[in-house]
């Protein structure tokens, strides 16, 4: 019985509304009382900012090796990285945490290199196209009802 009000198409939209709800109301929380810090507010308001800890993510290029550190790359936008790049080369992505200082630089504390990272997405992409790939060839998406249906 309890699959029979599940079934119904208003239970489902109810449904589908309130989980939608839910979600929006934790990502507005998350925003609100726990903001993540990044490099580009970081640039927007420097004194701000100083001397604040940040992430800086995989999108991270690193595109000039200096001798006390190395030139980042990240959305259109180039910055100074003070510290020792290890085992980073040029062109390689990096994932770092790092200190914001006024000045437009930032001061290294971990560093990590994201090796092979192309790779890593085609390889992980592959399996994903073919389960839709079999999804769809088995199954239809009824839009109205909000269910998938066996081909027959």
């Amino acid at each position: 019985m309890r699959t029979e009000r599940l079934d119904s198409g208003r239970t489902r939209w109810i449904l589908i509304f309130g989980l939608l709800l839910s979600l929006v109301a934790l990502v507005w929380y998350g925003c609100r009382f726990y903001p993540r810090m990044t490099l580009q507010m970081c640039l927007d308001d420097p004194l701000k900012y100083d001397g604040m800890e940040i992430g800086v993510g995989t999108e991270a290029k690193v595109i000039q090796l200096l001798p006390d550190g190395f030139i980042v790359r990240e959305a259109g936008r180039t910055f100074r990285v003070k510290g020792n790049p290890q085992d980073a080369s040029l062109g390689d992505f990096v994932r770092m945490s790092a200190v914001f200082h006024k000045e437009g630089y930032l001061e290294l504390k971990h560093l990590q290199v994201a090796k092979g990272r192309y790779i890593k997405i085609v390889v992980s992409i592959a399996p994903a196209l073919l389960v839709l790939f079999l999804l769809f060839r088995t199954y239809r998406f009824d839009l109205c009802r909000m269910l998938f249906k066996e081909k027959i």
